[in-house]
């Protein structure tokens, strides 16, 4: 009996333990300031609601409302550990999903005929110029990186839009 109650102790504290390493990594991956939502200066849209957005980048809306083609940009980072780049950071923010479950997604939905993913740029200034040549498109990059005037951030709406 004390054998048993000393391993769900131990096994109580062991989730405690991973519930609060995942907690501090979620915190981690999820800076609310850390990314910017970017589209072209033509674009009439100014803001957008987050499921919105989860949309666009899973492939399930490929139009903006005023009928241009929309034209996603992902950055993974040159320098970086591929789980560590600004994809991975916006995966979990906006998307609810780790960078593999991604891959995945879209390995599915390629396969299944059912459209592409995103460009994909090494650097910051590649996703800007991209989205700056592009009405239709959008991209996100890091805080530290926005360039005003060359294209403008949207903001993006919790919920359903409130």
């Amino acid at each position: 009996m004390k054998i048993s109650n000393a391993i769900a102790v131990a096994a109580a504290v062991t989730c405690l333990a991973l519930a609060g390493a995942m907690a501090a990594l979620a915190q981690e991956a999820r800076p609310s300031d850390a990314l910017v939502i970017i589209v072209n200066n033509a674009n009439p849209v100014d803001n957008l609601p987050a499921g919105e957005l989860e949309k666009i980048y899973l492939g399930k809306r490929g139009f903006w409302e005023w009928g241009k083609p929309i034209k996603m940009a992902d950055l993974i980072e040159e320098n970086l550990h591929e789980d560590k780049s600004t994809r991975a950071v916006f995966s979990v923010q906006y998307l609810d999903k780790s960078l593999a479950s991604l891959k995945s997604y879209w390995i599915r939905a390629i396969f299944a005929g059912r459209g592409q993913p995103p460009l994909v740029f090494g650097k910051s200034r590649d996703v800007i110029n991209y989205v700056s040549e592009n009405v239709g498109a959008i991209g996100y990059i890091r805080k530290k990186d926005f360039v005003p005037g060359k294209v403008k951030s949207l903001d993006i709406l919790n919920g359903d839009g409130a």
